[in-house]
């Protein structure tokens, strides 16, 4: 065995060069499927603290009023407790988790704390416990309060964690006693992030009564451990018994529950929990597009090793033939070629997980996963297995080609000086996986400049309201606390540097949910569900909003409530022309998206306005005017530079003591779309690395074209044929992959470009959005396979007649 690796190796540094690019361009393609796995098995591992998460499951909600179903929520009314528990059900635990929000002090400042209400029995259910003190005990008493290091560290400064043990904390009146410290929330676990634990009946639950009963109210998530011979599947029969016998439930209006399910219930295990949700799907579709470019990118460098394979064996005949004619068998020259291309996988191997274990956190980040989500520290033993996996499924899908080919010649004519060609098959072979190659980076490229496009389009595209040289100030408190803002309210007004500013309910360019929704009636009682905000007069003028008909009075009235709407919802109320709607009032205020007795005036009618993410449809918007001071504050001004340092002077001198954020309204917008943007980048890595691998395919082709072609090459030479005949001549070699690759490449790209246009309802037109991209795509491939054989057509025209002749 020493003697063949030592062998082996011999054989490798004879072709160092070939050697090297075969393990980069391998290399680098197993580090991409690597660090696909790896983020896929970090968002798909529970928590290693829970024990058996198979028996955990979640009860999940999906309300389905009259022609507005929802999504699954992955949580449920906290009624559903105390529903379950009454019907005696053969289920070990039946336990709650909310979280709450409540003010305190932290370093003088006034900041909400985030604290995740449970009961006692989720504790062992979760792996909970407590790095000092009494968890479980904690959980049960009113009022106390369980808090992680990094809690204490900003309340008390370096005091260790023990000694936190019995301190008190004021929130908004209520007093906790510090009675356990907790390990940092952990992002493979099913709670919400925190900084804080209390129990679920302790005073940090603010919870009404109603809404602990509210039969329709997404405020928690209720886990259940299943008993013996349960399954997750019995549970959604279980909740529909138990939501159809509540009394709330005779309490929904009769069109909802008359002939029609009023919601749909299931049982959620644990395990299923990371493949749920909006946020959770576009991750793994990201994900998914992600893995599929790195397969993709792998097939490219296993295509690019056969060739290279073929190439080195080829090279080697007249060693091959010595080797035979010496009493070598062909099961020993196996074995040799076997180690040589088995040790240049180890390197390949070594190179990708060096890479992946670099490039993890990269990756997890670009798809908004929490720095402290493990990925590859460590490598999961899974990981390893599956990269190994791949090298020895690599091992005879690349030589046993070449093995075969180099096996059947017979050695006397290598001996004797006269090597075989590789015959037009094996040329057509190998121009036939540079095409695959070529067709894959051609792919890539494509898509990646049709989600560049898109991404351009969402972030240049007119939302009915502007986004250049404005600041967003926000408020971080309960927005009920709110404290005097009259000081800050004077100085924004009076400083030059601010040109207008406004209070909102919401921040235009970054809250794309659904929002805040109600069931207004208009003219002829036309009825239309809206996205409702509450807003200061000044917004509109803030955020550059067009006014179509009427005015927004400076000064609110206090005998009624005004609202303006934008022109879809004007539309949708029933009104001919926006200036029909101006005076007329509409009702809303409704409970469950019923028909509400408040009226309200409409003063103004704005241009469309766009407050959703660009995957739905916009919807009616109406903006309710009052100037009671909210928690979003919205500051124009004409330049921005001066506006950053204003507000800041502003705030410092005048801001109440409590925490605060600063930003960018473009960089807002840019954040709603951060995966998008994400996924743009990977891809085009992703991308760039295939035009790279593709790039030394041609590289290898032009290469040993040259090599094999060069006395050919010269008499052509001295038969009066020009520069121009000998690169057409040489050109040719890539006539037929460019070709195949476009007729692969380019009808498999706009598919897969129309298939991520297609989710979203505002998208960049077909002829620039999939067009441009193709046609770019194309010329970039051209211009790379122009670059990869141009050294070697520089040689070929430089070539004496006695280098190929003598």
């Amino acid at each position: 065995m020493k003697a063949l690796l030592l062998d082996a190796m011999r054989g490798l540094r004879s072709r160092r060069a070939g050697v090297a690019v075969a393990i980069i361009g391998l290399g680098l393609a197993l580090a991409a499927c690597l660090l696909t796995g790896l983020v896929a098995l970090g968002l798909s591992d529970p928590a290693p603290a829970i024990p058996e998460p198979e028996r955990l499951v979640i009860l999940d909600f999906k309300g389905n009023p009259p022609g507005m179903p929802s999504p699954w929520f992955t949580r449920s009314p906290v009624a559903f407790a105390t529903l379950l528990k009454q019907r005696q059900l053969p289920l070990d635990v039946i336990a709650r988790a909310g979280q709450n929000w409540l003010d305190t002090r932290v370093q003088g400042i006034m900041r909400p704390l985030v604290i995740q209400l449970i009961d006692p029995e989720l504790a062992p259910l979760l792996g909970l416990q407590a790095l000092h003190g009494d968890l479980g005990a904690t959980l049960r008493r009113r009022d106390a309060i369980a808090l992680t290091p990094a809690m204490v560290r900003q309340l008390w400064g370096e005091l260790p964690p023990p000694q936190a043990l019995g301190r008190s904390l004021d929130l908004e009146g209520r007093v906790m006693t510090v009675t356990a410290i907790v390990p940092e929330h952990d992002p493979r676990g099913p709670l919400w992030a925190h900084e804080a634990l209390a129990g679920y009946e302790s005073q940090a639950n603010s919870m009404s009564e109603q809404d602990r009963e509210a039969i329709f109210m997404m405020n928690s998530r209720v886990f259940v451990r299943l008993g013996p011979g349960v399954s997750a599947a019995q549970l959604g029969p279980w909740m529909r018994e138990a939501f159809l016998a509540s009394p709330g439930y005779r309490k929904l209006p009769p069109e909802w529950r008359t002939g029609r399910e009023a919601a749909f219930f299931r049982g959620l295990p644990l395990r299923a929990l990371p493949f749920e949700g909006e946020d959770n799907e576009m991750r793994w579709q990201a994900l998914g597009g992600i893995g599929a470019a790195s397969v993709l990118l792998l097939v490219m460098a296993a295509l690019n090793l056969l060739s290279l394979q073929s190439a080195a064996l080829l090279q080697r005949q007249r060693e091959t033939a010595l080797r035979r004619s010496l009493g070598a068998s062909g099961a020993q020259l196996l074995r040799l070629w076997a180690a040589e291309l088995g040790l240049l996988l180890l390197a390949s191997g070594a190179l990708a997980l060096l890479l992946a274990w670099w490039m993890a956190p990269l990756l997890s980040g670009a798809l908004g996963l929490d720095p402290r989500h493990p990925v590859a520290d460590p490598i999961p033993l899974r990981a390893l297995l599956g990269l190994a996996a791949m090298l020895a499924l690599l091992l005879p899908l690349t030589l046993a080609l070449p093995a075969w080919a180099a096996l059947k010649r017979a050695p006397a004519p290598a001996l004797q000086g006269r090597t075989a060609s590789e015959g037009p098959w094996g040329r057509r072979v190998r121009q036939g996986l540079l095409a695959l190659q070529l067709g894959g980076a051609l792919l890539l490229l494509a898509l990646t400049g049709v989600l560049g496009l898109q991404q351009r389009h969402l972030m240049e595209a007119d939302r009915g309201f502007a986004l250049e040289n404005r600041l967003y100030l926000g408020l971080n408190v309960n927005p009920e606390r709110l404290p005097d803002l009259q000081p800050l309210i004077a100085a924004l007004d009076s400083h030059p540097a601010v040109r207008r500013w406004a209070f909102s309910s919401m921040r235009p360019a970054r809250d794309l949910g659904p929002g805040a929704q109600e069931l207004y009636v208009g003219a002829a009682r036309k009825q239309q569900v809206m996205r409702v905000n509450t807003v200061s007069a000044s917004f509109f003028a803030t955020y550059g909003m067009g006014l179509l008909a009427g005015q927004v009075p400076k000064v609110p009235d206090e005998g009624e409530t005004r609202v303006v709407l934008d022109a879809k919802a004007a539309r949708a109320l029933g009104f001919a022309t926006p200036q029909a709607a101006i005076g007329a009032l509409v009702e809303g205020g409704g409970d469950f998206m019923q028909a509400g007795g408040k009226l309200r005036r409409v003063v103004a009618v704005v241009g469309d306005v766009n407050l959703e993410s660009a995957r739905e449809p916009a919807r009616p918007q109406a903006f309710v005017l009052s100037e009671v001071p909210q928690w979003d504050i919205t500051v124009h001004g004409d330049d921005l530079a001066a506006l950053q340092q204003a507000l800041e002077q502003i705030w410092q001198r005048h801001g109440p003591k409590i925490r605060h954020t600063i930003e960018r309204v473009d960089r807002q917008r840019a954040e709603a779309y951060a995966l998008e943007e994400r996924l743009t980048v990977t891809l085009a890595v992703v991308a760039g690395l295939a035009v790279v691998v593709a790039m030394l395919g041609a590289y290898a082709l032009v290469a040993d074209t040259l090599r094999r072609r060069r006395t050919e090459i010269v008499l052509r030479r001295l038969h009066g044929a020009g520069d121009a005949a000998i690169a057409a001549q040489l050109a040719g070699e890539f006539g037929w992959p460019l070709l195949i690759a476009a007729l692969l490449g380019l009808p498999l790209a706009a598919l897969l470009g129309e298939l991520y246009l297609g989710g979203f309802a505002d998208r960049v037109a077909p002829l620039p959005g999939l067009a441009l991209p193709l046609a770019l795509a194309t010329t970039a491939l051209l211009v790379v396979t122009g670059l990869a054989a141009a050294r070697h057509l520089r040689l070929a025209l430089r070539l004496r007649p006695v280098e190929a002749l003598g």
